[in-house]
């Protein structure tokens, strides 16, 4: 009994302490130079992330402990992608339900057409107070 005790529970800590980042950029073709700047966040977990023509959009997951920090994270991280695509528009943001559509988005695999229409709506969005 204490066997099977102590191997589900050191089963349940491997599992428990995984460190893997969800990381996605759709379309992935376009997204070296971004991918290389999320990347070298050390406060954020994972990142899903949407771009076009004129417009990226960054949803971010915020380590738990740097959470108080969230503003100041996605400010300094929209002032990086501002200076390495000074052309687009971006927005950057912790903010789940963002994340959720993203996720929407990358699972469709939108054409250019509705892929614009989807980030204004998502840029909406992310504008709304809940």
């Amino acid at each position: 009994m204490k066997k099977i005790l102590y191997i589900s529970l050191v089963l349940l800590l491997l599992t428990a302490c995984s460190n893997e980042r969800e990381e996605a950029i759709y379309p992935a073709e376009e997204a070296p130079q971004l991918e290389e700047i999320l990347n070298k966040q050390d406060t954020i977990n994972g990142y899903r992330s949407v771009l076009n023509d004129e417009d990226i959009l960054v949803a971010i997951d915020i380590k738990r402990m740097k959470r108080f920090n969230k503003e100041k994270i996605e400010k300094n991280l929209k002032k990086q992608l501002e200076e390495k695509f000074p052309d687009k528009e971006i927005l950057v943001t912790g903010d789940l339900k963002v994340r959720w559509e993203l996720e929407k988005v990358m699972d469709n695999q939108l054409n250019t057409e509705k892929l614009s229409e989807t980030i204004e709506e998502i840029k909406s969005l992310s504008k709304e107070e809940t």
